[in-house]
């Protein structure tokens, strides 16, 4: 069967060479499509997807966004609670250097030392004064370790102490700072509270002393501003360019197979089995897609590469093998369809055909 299959392949290069490029083209789209989406996502959400905490704790109408959150609750109640529980506040910020080169950032202040404090790549972590662990991406603007900045609202004065990876909040740089600090300079309210591990004896009693609800981490990152819209979109993209797939690749097999119906008839006056036939005409198209989305998956890893680091680019393999698979029954599905003309080849008619 894949004998057969291969020899017909290796005999009409061109034709099925073009279909190769359709289904690497295709499939390369879908991946880097998938990627862009990944990177977007990252970009919004980062210091919240790779925060070690699975709960939140906000106000009931702030509409699942962090930013308008505001909770009353005693230091005191927070520490008796449990030390899974960590108080947090997160707000948009300004932040001028000696150049009066100006930056739009996150403040996250946090407790220094517990798990939401992320891990300096270069430098210290907070120290509790008016450190801040910024996002690496700030490296860009030319800001290093030392580099003295003013919050503009506050007119705080604050020091890079060191630079951590993948710290984004609704595609802006988070800038870490000491709770106890920032609470100095604002009322003393913190945005949420983050729960390591869910846990309903905490989460009741903390719903006891204050007035919010309770949110998982999945619906917090939806909150995001712009994050869903922007998810929504390239998942439509996606879908729609499977589906146009399916049809694209369903009329070129289905056109192949009406070409190749007076072939069919005479191996069937030989001895062949439709059954056979229809395998050998699956084993091409399995073939054919197996090359076409292993060079696709290269081309986008190679592309991501070669990216600038101002297009957000994530390249997920765990997502990619998963379109990987829907491209391949969308394959293996436009080909079954052409199958009816398989069938519907008549022996007679073919070797009349070569008279």
């Amino acid at each position: 069967m894949f004998s057969l299959s291969f020899k017909e392949m290796r005999f009409f290069k061109v034709r099925y060479l073009l279909i190769s490029f359709i289904l690497f083209f295709i499939a390369a789209l879908v991946f880097i499509i998938n990627g862009l989406a990944n990177g977007l996502s990252m970009d919004n959400a980062s210091s919240f997807k790779t925060m070690d905490a699975e709960a939140f704790f906000i106000s009931s109408d702030a509409e699942l966004r962090l930013d308008r959150s505001n909770i009353e609750i005693g230091k005191t109640q927070i520490e008796s609670s449990s030390a899974k529980i960590q108080p947090a506040a997160i707000q948009m910020a300004s932040l001028k250097g000696d150049d009066n080169q100006k930056l739009d950032v996150t403040f996250l202040a946090i407790n220094p030392g517990s798990y939401l404090e992320p891990i300096a790549i270069e430098g210290e972590a907070l120290n509790g004064n008016n450190s801040m662990v910024v996002d690496s991406s700030l490296k860009n603007e030319g800001l290093k370790i030392g580099d003295v900045l003013e919050d503009e609202r506050t007119g705080a004065i604050f020091k890079v102490s060191g630079f951590a990876e993948h710290q984004t909040y609704s595609h802006t740089p988070v800038v870490f700072i000491s709770l106890d600090f920032w609470s100095g300079l604002t009322n003393g309210k913190v945005s949420f509270l983050a729960l390591q591990e869910k846990d309903q004896f905490i989460q009741d009693k903390i719903t006891k002393a204050a007035d919010g609800i309770w949110a998982e981490k999945e619906k917090v990152i939806s909150g995001i501003p712009g994050y869903e819209a922007e998810q929504n979109s390239l998942f439509m993209m996606l879908s729609f360019l499977i589906v146009i797939a399916v049809f694209v690749l369903a009329a070129f097999f289905y056109i192949m197979t009406i070409q190749k119906k007076g072939q069919m008839g005479i191996l069937k006056a030989i001895g062949a089995k439709t059954g056979f036939l229809i395998k050998s005409t699956l084993a091409q198209v399995l073939m054919l897609t197996v090359i076409s989305i292993g060079a696709a998956i290269g081309f986008t890893w190679l592309a991501g590469l070669l990216l600038p680091p101002n297009i957000p680019f994530v390249f997920d393999i765990v997502q990619i093998i998963k379109y990987a698979a829907i491209l391949c029954m969308v394959s293996l599905f436009g080909s079954l369809i052409s199958s009816i003309n398989i069938i519907k080849a008549d022996p007679i008619q073919a070797m009349g055909r070569v008279e």
